[in-house]
C-alpha cells in the first residue's frame, strides 16, 4: 500500500462522503466516554475525513480540535464545514511528517487505521503528539470482521486490514499504559495513556527500582500493586522491543510468539492496574 494510492483513493470519496456515511451516535460517544474526552482538551483527530467527529468532541466542550488529513479534498471540506469556528483547524498533510506547535491531551483515530501503512511508525508518532497523562485511541464504529469485510471491495488497495485489538495492544504498550481493549459485535477500540515510569531507570549495570512507600496497610498494598503496574509495563516494553529484533532478523515465529507473550503479559497487568484503580476509589 502507497500514501499515494491512499490519497487518490479518498480525494475520489470525498464528494460523497457525507452522503454516505453510515454511524451510531450511540456508539462514537461510548468510544468518546472510554477515551475520556471532555472539557478543556486540545484534541487531535487523525484522518479526519470531512470532519464527521468534530461536533462529538466540541459537543463535549473540547478547547481546540485539529483535524488532519493527507487527502486534499477530504480536508478541503472539513476545512469549509467550519471556517467560521475558531476552536476548529484542519490541516492537509501526512500526520507522520507535520511538525504541530503544541501537543496534545487525546488523540483519536477514529475508523482509518487499517489504511496506515506502517503501524508501528503511527502509533510511535501518535505517541510522541500526546501530553503526559494525554490518551491515544483507535477505534472503529463497526466489528472487525465488519471492517475488513467492507475493505474487501474497491478499498482492498489501500487497505491492511484492521488487526486484532489484542496485537495493536501490545502495540500500544511500547509507549502507552493500556486501559481500553474492545473488539465486539459493536465496536472494536483500543485506549492508552501516555505515562512515565518514575521509577524505572536503565543503565549498564541493569535495572533500579523506587521502592513503595510506607504508610497503612492498604495503602502500602496500593503502593506496590502501582509500583508492579510499572515495573510490568516496562519489561513488557522491553519485550516488544527484543521481538522487532527478532523480526529484522528475519524470525517472524519468533517474533510473533513473543508478541503473543507481550499481549498476554499486558492484558494482566491492565487487570491489576484496574484492580488497584478500583481500590483506589473505595478508601478515597
Amino acid at each position: 500500500m502507497e500514501k499515494k494510492d491512499v490519497i487518490e483513493f479518498f480525494d475520489r470519496c470525498a464528494p460523497t462522503w457525507d452522503a454516505e456515511m453510515v454511524k451510531s451516535d450511540k456508539i462514537i460517544n461510548a468510544i468518546l466516554d472510554n477515551a475520556e474526552i471532555g472539557p478543556g482538551m486540545d484534541i487531535l483527530d487523525v484522518a479526519c475525513g470531512t470532519g464527521v467527529m468534530f461536533p462529538y468532541y466540541l459537543e463535549r466542550g473540547g478547547a481546540s480540535v485539529t483535524g488532519v488529513d493527507i487527502s486534499p479534498k477530504m480536508a478541503q471540506i472539513a476545512g469549509e464545514k467550519y471556517a467560521g469556528n475558531s476552536a476548529v483547524e484542519v490541516v492537509c498533510g501526512d500526520v507522520e511528517e507535520i511538525s504541530f506547535d503544541r501537543k496534545f491531551d487525546a488523540v483519536v483515530v477514529y475508523n482509518a487505521f487499517p489504511h496506515f501503512p506502517e503501524p508501528k511508525r503511527l502509533i510511535k508518532r501518535l505517541a510522541s503528539l500526546l501530553k503526559e497523562g494525554g490518551r491515544l485511541t483507535v477505534a472503529h464504529g463497526a466489528s472487525r470482521e465488519a471492517i475488513d469485510g467492507h475493505h474487501q471491495g474497491s478499498a482492498s488497495s489501500v487497505s491492511n486490514g484492521l488487526m486484532s485489538a489484542e496485537s495493536l495492544r501490545a502495540l500500544f504498550a511500547k509507549w502507552l499504559q493500556v486501559e481500553v481493549v474492545i473488539s465486539n459485535d459493536r465496536m472494536y477500540q483500543v485506549s492508552g495513556v501516555k505515562r512515565e515510569h518514575p521509577g524505572h531507570t536503565h543503565g549498564e549495570a541493569g535495572h533500579t527500582h523506587a521502592a513503595p512507600v510506607q504508610g497503612t496497610a492498604m495503602e502500602e498494598l496500593l503502593a506496590l500493586m502501582r509500583f508492579m503496574v510499572s515495573h510490568n509495563d516496562a519489561h513488557a516494553q522491553e519485550l516488544a522491543e527484543l521481538a522487532d529484533q527478532l523480526q529484522a532478523a528475519g524470525k517472524r515465529r519468533a517474533y510473533q510468539r513473543i508478541m503473543d507473550a507481550v499481549a498476554d503479559f499486558d492484558m494482566a497487568n491492565a487487570q491489576l492496574d484496574a484492580v488497584a484503580r478500583e481500590l483506589s476509589e473505595e478508601t478515597e
